[in-house]
């Protein structure tokens, strides 16, 4: 696989350029990157669970803590 160049914008930001077609002609979308990786496969790496709540990310928050959750409120109500 090729590895991408990274280009910069006038503010320095950094970016890879991603091509796709409409109606017949190549249009170029910016893909701003962060270390090197897509800035927003880095927020679902580094992120906690209060980034994702206060973002509105409910899908990407950790199930855990709800599924512990859950198994609590079925014990109570066994015994």
């Amino acid at each position: 696989m090729k590895k991408k160049k990274i280009h910069k914008d006038k503010n320095g930001r950094e970016f890879i350029k991603e091509s796709y077609f409409v109606g017949g002609k190549m249009k170029f979308r910016r893909v701003y990157v962060t270390d090197g990786i897509p800035a927003d496969e880095f927020y679902e790496k580094n992120a906690t669970d209060l980034d994702f709540y206060m973002n509105g990310d409910y899908h990407l928050m950790s199930e855990n803590e709800s599924i512990n959750h859950d198994d609590e409120q079925i014990g109570e109500k066994l015994d």
